[in-house]
């Protein structure tokens, strides 16, 4: 079927094109009366604005957006960092949208993008946000703006993204354990409705199966909301005789080792302990924690750098991308035998 056109509108109410557009836009020369009839038709014969169309007339807004699921203490405020420092040194300003991992505002944010025409937008998206979900950002698409996915992301979509390899990272991770004679570890890993917690969770197991080893799905604590790990974690650990701990994530790590203090279990004598981590914390705690470097920093900034590479170069092949990790080692395993 034909896209219905602002044009198709106006010969259909008999009003001239730019009657049409201030109406739908709210102008307040418009009357009541008129903005009800034409929002009426449009929305009965399913109008969508020319995104495209309204893109060029802006084209050279200056903006890049950042679509951040959440800000707290970890990741996120270094990432914003390495965004901001980047940006330092190019034409471009930057714009900050947070959705509380809730998908209704990463759709606002979105509309809230095209109606200010940015050039490019990096996003990380929310926990229900996937490929059964995702035309707002297909919108973007429309509407001539680049996007590029980071950190949390959607797979297989036509949407270039930046990560690291997260299966690579856990496994690593399980490995430092797994070496140093651990083979109760408790893995702590984040909502398994993220792609990224499903890769991470692969690493664990591929880490036990290179092994020879089967892993244990009782092993596996999948924290939905970090706010629940005070009731489950002591849960777990009081019941199982684990040696050690493999978290996924910083948000993670600093509940374990609160909930780890409050069970009087010191790290590394009661529990070993390993982590994927930007470094920030781990290197605060005390004994320092080994772990698998995922830097925010340097997150932001090669994904700048990769939007505003696609943003000058349009045609260029959209790719995805692993940024490499480095193994961290600290005073957090014991060795057992």
């Amino acid at each position: 079927m034909r896209r219905i056109t602002i044009k198709d509108l106006a010969n259909m109410l008999n009003l001239s094109t730019s009657t049409i557009s201030r109406a739908l836009s709210d102008h307040p020369d418009i009357s009541e009366a008129t903005k009800s009839r034409v929002k009426e038709t449009a929305g009965r014969l399913n109008y969508r604005p020319n995104l495209q169309a309204r893109f060029f007339r802006k084209k050279h807004s200056g903006l890049i957006a950042l679509i951040l699921p959440e800000i707290h203490m970890f990741y996120n405020p270094s990432l914003i960092e390495g965004v901001n420092a980047a940006i330092a040194d190019t034409p471009y300003s930057l714009v900050i949208f947070e959705t509380n991992n809730d998908i209704k505002q990463e759709k606002e944010a979105i509309q809230q993008c095209i109606r200010w025409a940015v050039e490019g937008v990096m996003i990380s998206v929310t926990y229900n946000t996937n490929k059964h979900s995702m035309s707002h950002l297909e919108e973007l698409a429309l509407a001539n703006i680049e996007c590029v996915m980071y950190d949390r992301i959607i797979p297989d979509t036509s949407f270039p993204s930046l990560t690291i390899d997260n299966q690579l990272a856990a496994k690593k991770g399980v490995n430092i354990l797994l070496e140093n004679g651990h083979r109760n570890i408790l893995g702590i890993f984040a909502n398994p409705s993220l792609a990224i917690t499903r890769e991470r969770l692969k690493g664990y197991n591929q880490a036990f199966e290179e092994y020879g080893l089967v892993p244990n799905p009782d092993h596996i604590l999948n924290a939905l909301q970090v706010n629940l790990m005070d009731n489950i974690l002591p849960v777990l650990l009081s019941n199982k005789t684990f040696t050690s701990i493999f978290s996924m994530t910083d948000e993670l790590l600093f509940s374990t080792t609160n909930n780890l203090r409050k069970l009087n279990l010191s790290i590394p004598d009661d529990l070993s302990v390993v982590a994927i981590s930007d470094g920030i914390f781990t290197n605060q705690f005390y004994p320092k924690i080994t772990y698998i470097e995922d830097s925010g920093k340097r997150m932001g900034a090669a994904a700048l750098h990769q939007l505003i590479e696609y943003i000058n170069h349009p045609s260029r092949e959209k790719k995805s991308r692993h940024l490499p990790t480095d193994i961290v080692l600290a005073d957090s395993v014991k060795r057992i035998e």
